[in-house]
């Protein structure tokens, strides 16, 4: 049933016309469903319904109404969905004497968003005396009012709440403050940075104590200015080299001059690329730069390693060397492979290759990629040899790598794979023939579209269109045998397609006419 059929049962009187009995459990079911289902924007129409005369529908309602306002996301979603509402002050009174504090602040904060300035005063006015968390984010919308005294309402509102039972909820909302500084018309910089100072100095153990149960939106915010408030020495800054997000941790790189020999060498191993490479620019210039730089030469980001080669260009190393002995010696490999391909060390090709069959998937497909650079006809033959036969990165590569080379012999491998082959490597091998493009393979695309797997048929389908997309591009005539084998396997699918009907628009529509 529609949304809108659910709302005219809730309209209805509360006895049915026909069979003049109480159609309470009716409405019920209606609130239930438009729960389940509704949108926000139907919110508008449920406000009414919270001064029913029936208790038990007047609790659902404003149950349904709450649900469906959690539904509403970001700050123009409010304003959009609640700004026509129809609430009252005598509503706001009338909430406040019949419905429990949980639920009237969730009134409040729908009344604090009206398009009445009135209304949205007096809500905002509410929401200062509720003492509940969930009243601050709708305090700090109305900071931003383009009424000024909802606004001088509001700053007086949030000063209730600059208590430390309230110090999560202000933390919470730190992002609905920086939102905020975006507003044109009204500059919230003195009462953001008021809000700061006061986290800052009121509830500085409180955030050392909490600071890792905060989500991640408000925890980088709050760990900035805190990290800006450190002075001198190393206190707080445990916390910051600690945190499981790479934003947070590299603001401890701030303050890399106080930091202790163990926490930099931490840093130098961190999981984070970016970091990493931060702390090798804050080692520069220190005795014994070189030393610390030089494992970093296989690290297994590409800008680290073009940073520490770049440093030791007049080292006198020999990269291809250095990346050979790691390979030996089974140290940093992903690293030295990568490394091998960046320096063209093709001498030491056949070092790359043993990795080929490495058991991790990350060096295997990491080997191949090198081997592509150092010795493509290796890797043709290796990827020849392997097709089909991956569902991993390495398959990918595989597809990707040989998508460059439509020659005879990648043609009949991947034909005989499709023939053979499973569902998943015959949906690659129309992968590998859309990749090739041109006349050879647009007979193997139509024959997937009757293919006994739908998602088959359907991926030969895509495959189409999309060279139907290229077709114009082909400007050579097909040749003789190409043509021929298209028309016939067209001919044969489309008889197939019109005694099974697989697909409502035929994906063989026009296809005579590029093969003319």
């Amino acid at each position: 049933m529609d949304i809108w059929q659910h709302i005219k049962i809730l309209k209805q009187p509360g006895k049915s016309w026909f069979f003049q009995k109480d159609n309470t459990v009716e409405k019920l079911d209606a609130l239930q469903q438009i729960a389940a289902f509704g949108s926000p924007i139907v919110i508008e129409e449920l406000i009414p319904f919270l001064k029913s005369g029936n208790n038990e529908l007047r609790a659902a309602t404003c149950q349904t109404i709450i649900q469906l306002f959690r539904k509403v996301r970001g700050k123009n979603g409010y304003y959009n969905t609640l700004r026509y509402c129809n609430i009252s002050k005598d509503d706001i009174d009338f909430y406040q004497t019949h419905f429990p504090p949980a639920q009237y602040v969730q009134l409040l904060a729908i009344a604090s968003l009206n398009g009445n300035g009135r209304i949205r005063e007096e809500a905002v006015k509410k929401l200062a005396l509720v003492n509940l968390p969930e009243a601050v984010p709708f305090i700090v919308y109305r900071l931003a009012d383009w009424v000024l005294p909802i606004r001088q309402v509001a700053l007086k509102s949030i000063e209730n709440y600059k208590t430390p039972a309230y110090l999560n909820a202000l933390i919470d909302n730190l992002p609905v403050f920086e939102g905020l500084q975006k507003v044109m018309r009204i500059n919230l910089g003195d009462v953001y940075q008021d809000m700061i100072r006061y986290i800052l100095s009121a509830g500085r153990e409180h955030i050392v104590l909490h600071f890792k149960k905060y989500a991640d939106k408000p925890r980088y915010i709050l760990a900035k200015h805190f990290s800006a408030s450190i002075t001198g020495g190393s206190y707080g800054l445990e916390l910051l080299l600690t945190d499981q997000h790479f934003l947070i941790r590299s603001l401890a790189l701030d303050h890399f001059s106080n930091l202790q020999q163990p926490a930099r060498m931490q840093l130098l191993k961190d999981p984070s690329a970016k970091i990493r490479l931060r702390t090798l620019y804050c080692f520069k210039g220190e005795s014994g730069f070189q030393d610390i730089v030089l494992p970093y030469l296989a690290d297994s980001s590409a800008s680290v390693r073009y940073f520490a080669r770049f440093t030791l260009q007049h080292a006198g190393i020999n990269l291809a060397q250095f990346y050979h002995q790691k390979l030996q010696e089974g140290i940093q490999v992903p690293g030295a492979l990568a490394g091998l391909a960046e320096v063209g060390a093709k001498e030491y090709a056949a070092t790359a290759e043993q990795y080929m069959f490495h058991p991790k998937i990350k060096i295997r497909n990491t080997a191949f990629l090198t081997l592509q650079k150092l010795d493509p006809p290796a890797a043709y033959a290796f990827a020849l040899s392997n097709l089909g036969g991956s569902r991993d990165s390495l398959g990918k590569s595989i597809l990707h790598f040989l998508a460059r080379f439509k020659g005879v012999r990648t043609l009949e491998k991947a034909r005989v794979i499709y023939s053979e082959g499973n569902r998943e490597q015959r949906k690659n091998m129309l992968t590998l023939f859309s990749n090739f493009g041109g006349w050879a393979i647009i007979a193997d695309l139509i024959m997937g579209t009757v293919d006994e797997d739908a998602s088959v048929r359907e991926w030969a389908t895509h495959c189409i269109e999309k060279w139907r997309a290229n077709a114009t591009a082909l400007y050579a005539a097909p040749g003789v045998e190409d043509q021929a084998r298209a028309l016939q396997m067209l001919h044969t699918a489309a008889a197939l397609h019109n005694t099974h009907r697989y697909f409502k628009t035929d994906p063989l529509r026009d296809l005579h006419f590029y093969l003319q």
